[in-house]
C-alpha cells in the first residue's frame, strides 16, 4: 500500500467537488464546532531532549515533572452562515463522551438542530 499525500492543489479541488451543487441555504444547515484547551503549564507532555553527542542519559538533561494535572480549561464553540454560538468554558477535568453530552450536546447542540429541522448538519 502507497500512500500519497494530497497538495493544497488537490485538496482545494476536492473541496469545489464536494460542495459544487452546494447553494446558501444548504451551508444554513450546517454548524462546525470546535474545542481548545488552554493550560497554565507549559507542558504539553511531549518529550523533547537536547543534547550533544555521548550525553545520553546525563542527568543534568533530565526535568521532573509533577504528577498531578495543572489548572487548565476546555473552551467550546459554533459558527454557522447565521453567527456564531457563544464560547462554553468547561472546567476541571477532561471532556469526556458523557460530560460532552451533557455540557455541550444536549443543552447548546440540539436545541440548534431543533430550529433547523430535519436537514441539520452536525460534522463535529
Amino acid at each position: 500500500m502507497v500512500c500519497i499525500l494530497l497538495t493544497p492543489r488537490h485538496l482545494a479541488a476536492r473541496r469545489r467537488w464536494e460542495h459544487r451543487d452546494w447553494e446558501q441555504h444548504y451551508w444554513s444547515q450546517v454548524l462546525f464546532t470546535d474545542e481548545s484547551r488552554f493550560s497554565l503549564e507549559c507542558d504539553t507532555r511531549r518529550v523533547l531532549v537536547w543534547r550533544n553527542r555521548g550525553t545520553r542519559n546525563n542527568h543534568e538533561f533530565v526535568r521532573e515533572r509533577s504528577q498531578y494535572r495543572r489548572a487548565g480549561w476546555m473552551v467550546w464553540g459554533g459558527i454557522s452562515i447565521d453567527g456564531r454560538m457563544d464560547l462554553h468554558i468547561i472546567r476541571n477535568g477532561t471532556l469526556t463522551g458523557r460530560r460532552y453530552a451533557d455540557r455541550i450536546l444536549r443543552p447548546h447542540v440540539i436545541p440548534f438542530a431543533g430550529a433547523i429541522g430535519d436537514s441539520f448538519i452536525f460534522p463535529g
